[in-house]
């Protein structure tokens, strides 16, 4: 489309300026005024080698054919015998009477035929041939012009398509951080767009992998030595035990009451990880959201942890929110985040100051703060914080966000979840 309009647009300028060109010429020199000229002598030759008489219609045609650009009107005794117009010598036409006042016109000629002496009269369009000559050139021209704008644009198609092949053998040997070129707006771009949208995913998709096989890896780590501690001191009391190596029945009672201590130390780092590899294996179109009235949820959920917190002797400090919203959430992985928050507040939270739990609704965010302090004991324990990713994971399969932070001996969590707080009718 755009050659075709530029090829127009170079076509009516050469026109223009073809016609103003010879506009000028024409007007300037005498060159048509001597083609005229020339004409009524070249018919007389004619005329007088052909012996020709007022009746040979057909061979004066042939004439003015080829002469072309001349219009040709035979008179005798001042009527009209001939004319390129169609005009013949039947009775009809020869009505047409020469006018006195024009017998005297210098380009009335007068020309010895073979049956007579008859005036002729001739007009003549000599510039047209130029005219016709300027406007064949300016659509050659034009259309030269169009061929090449079109082998322009598609040696630079080409051209593109061989970048793109390069760069995407540059992506098959394994350099993704090469980017694709991108030019213009259309369906080469757009493709090229595509390619490029696909290595930034495949790079993240590398990227997180990779984040997973490492993270994976120190948690392998972390549980191989977290295990190892009381598997290995379970190991030795059951070696005592089974070696009858305790002093009296009353030892024997304190290994026997260790051992269970450490199988239910193992017990609950297996279900940890238990629950890590399976959270982290479910996809989040697998989860199945429901949605709940999130006043009552938010009750129900606290009041169960609550009762559990008040029998390990914590004192709590509720503030809830009072704005009515619902939220879709699963409920069974919702529920585990709670329950791994507070298993880690029990384990690890002062009971001699309070917990403080608090809850509210901040521009269609559920905004949730819990915080308590550490207990002495409790400062230098290194957590393999299995329970803590898992939260994270679950918080991010809801759309939402969870961060842990501690500030000396203050641990806080803050949890944000998208929620609806248009008004329901029931």
């Amino acid at each position: 489309m755009v050659s075709f309009l530029l090829s127009a647009a170079l076509f009516l300028w050469l026109q223009a300026t073809g016609e103003g060109l010879l506009e000028h010429y024409l007007t300037k020199s005498t060159f048509i005024e001597k083609q005229e000229k020339s004409a009524i002598p070249k018919f007389k030759t004619y005329v007088s080698e052909h012996h020709l008489s007022l009746k040979d219609h057909d061979q004066i045609t042939a004439w003015v054919r080829d002469a072309k650009y001349i219009s040709l009107y035979i008179y005798s005794n001042h009527k009209l015998l001939y004319s390129t117009d169609g005009y013949t010598s039947t009775a009809e036409n020869q009505k047409v009477m020469l006018q006195p006042s024009l017998t005297h016109d210098p380009l009335l000629s007068n020309i010895e035929f073979a049956d007579t002496t008859a005036q002729v009269y001739m007009e003549y369009f000599f510039e047209y041939k130029y005219y016709h000559v300027i406007t064949i050139l300016g659509v050659i021209l034009s259309f030269l012009f169009f061929i090449v704008l079109v082998l322009f644009f598609i040696n630079r198609k080409t051209s593109y398509i061989g970048v793109l092949e390069n760069e995407i053998k540059i992506l098959e040997g394994g350099n993704l951080t090469y980017p694709i070129t991108m030019k213009g707006n259309d369906e080469l771009s757009s493709l090229a767009e595509s390619i490029n949208e696909m290595r930034k995913s495949f790079i993240e998709r590398l990227e997180s992998e990779e984040q997973a096989r490492v993270a994976n890896s120190e948690l392998v780590t972390a549980m191989s030595h977290d295990l190892r501690t009381p598997l290995t001191a379970l190991v030795g009391y059951l070696d005592i035990i089974e070696y009858k190596k305790y002093q009296n029945n009353e030892a024997l009672t304190k290994y026997i009451h260790s051992s269970r201590e450490k199988a239910y130390q193992i017990k609950h780092l297996s279900d940890k990880l238990f629950e890590y590899f399976t959270v982290f294996n479910t996809e989040d179109n697998d989860l199945e959201f429901e949605t709940y009235d999130g006043i009552q949820l938010m009750d129900q959920l606290m009041d169960e942890q609550f009762m559990l917190l008040e029998n390990n002797g914590f004192q709590v400090e509720w503030e809830p929110g009072s704005i009515p919203f619902r939220m879709e959430l699963h409920l069974i992985s919702f529920r585990r985040v709670f329950d791994n928050i507070f298993s880690n507040i029990i384990k690890y939270a002062d009971t001699a100051d309070t917990v403080s739990i608090q809850y509210g609704i901040t521009d269609r965010w559920l905004m949730i703060h819990i915080q308590n302090t550490i207990k002495t004991e409790a400062q230098e324990v290194h957590s393999t914080g299995i329970g803590l990713k898992t939260c994270q994971k679950i918080i991010g399969q809801h759309r939402g966000e969870i961060a842990f932070t501690r500030n000396g001996n203050q641990y806080s969590v803050n949890l944000r979840l998208l929620v609806n707080t248009a008004p329901t009718h029931t």
